[in-house]
């Protein structure tokens, strides 16, 4: 049995990735409260006393607006918390899986992004990340493996599938920005990759891109779903959806306008085909229930 330690309880990723854990991997999971309020000698002993093989860090703050009102929020979140869960994995010599963000992007590209591509965070929440990024990339090259993702969503947690699908109950017509294009991901998915990787052992370090193949606006993605939606039986009418600037919003925090990510290498590595957002959206929508929303 592979021994892994999983940072993270109730987030999409962590429950995706508890929901699907193989049979060849113990797992033992470590909410971000015990994290944090553990004494440091309390979190060494669990760490020498489990001895895990892998650490997955799948917590992250990632409220933007507020990380930009305060950015200590951010920086404790996203890089105070890896810079210790870094150092506790030095102990056991144990290789560290890191969740990064497309938000280290400053959105100029119109293709999508690949790993070496020049990284320019626009806001507080993604400066943080970059700088947690930086710290593995220095400090822990040899055994982490970095992975960004983008637009995350499941069955799990919030997310924007699950705020339109509410929403969309509702026959008031929806404004949905258009001006925002990223790259969907199905948690689900994520998850089984990260589980590939860490069974195959082809991949011993290095930063990666994960997200599903194509990209989208955010207006793009909002159809889809109520398509999908009402092809499964999960919406029982059609809603106006509008097509709006960001602008037209009082946030002000900045954001990528596209951050869509190329997962090619990561793909490769594992042998892994291209898989389009629609057709994982259309997965993920399949395992719904209509009295989620209701």
């Amino acid at each position: 049995m592979m021994k892994v330690l999983l940072l993270g309880q109730s987030g999409q990723l962590a429950s995706e990735l508890r929901a699907s854990v193989p049979s060849s991997v113990e797992l033992k999971v470590l909410s971000y409260t015990d994290f944090c309020t553990l004494a440091e000698t309390e979190l060494k002993q669990l760490f020498i006393s489990f001895s895990p093989v892998w650490v997955i860090n799948a917590v992250a703050y990632n409220q933007v607006d507020q990380a930009e009102i305060n950015p200590e929020l951010a920086m404790a979140g996203n890089f105070y918390l890896l810079q210790k869960l870094q150092r506790l994995c030095v102990l056991t010599q144990s290789k560290l899986l890191h969740i990064s963000t497309d938000y280290v992007f400053d959105g100029v590209a119109n293709t999508p992004y690949k790993e070496l591509d020049r990284v320019q965070p626009l806001n507080e929440y993604g400066k943080s990340k970059r700088a947690a990024e930086l710290w593995l990339l220095q400090e822990y090259l040899e055994s982490s493996v970095i992975i960004r993702t983008s637009w995350l969503y499941s069955f799990y947690g919030a997310n924007f599938v699950k705020t339109m699908l509410r929403l969309l109950q509702s026959k008031t017509p929806l404004n949905v920005v258009q001006d925002q294009i990223g790259s969907p991901c199905w948690a689900h998915g994520l998850a089984e990759v990260i589980w590939l990787l860490i069974i195959q052992q082809k991949i011993k370090q290095g930063l990666y891109h994960w997200a599903d193949t194509g990209f989208c606006s955010r207006y793009e993605f909002a159809l889809e779903i109520q398509s999908l939606a009402l092809e499964l039986g999960l919406l029982s009418h059609k809603a106006e959806i509008f097509a709006v600037s960001s602008a037209l919003f009082s946030n002000t925090t900045p954001r990528p306008a596209f951050s869509a990510l190329d997962s090619t290498l990561l793909r490769d590595k594992l042998s892994l085909g291209q898989v389009s957002w629609q057709l994982q959206l259309a997965k993920a929508l399949s395992l719904f229930s209509p009295a989620q929303f209701n």
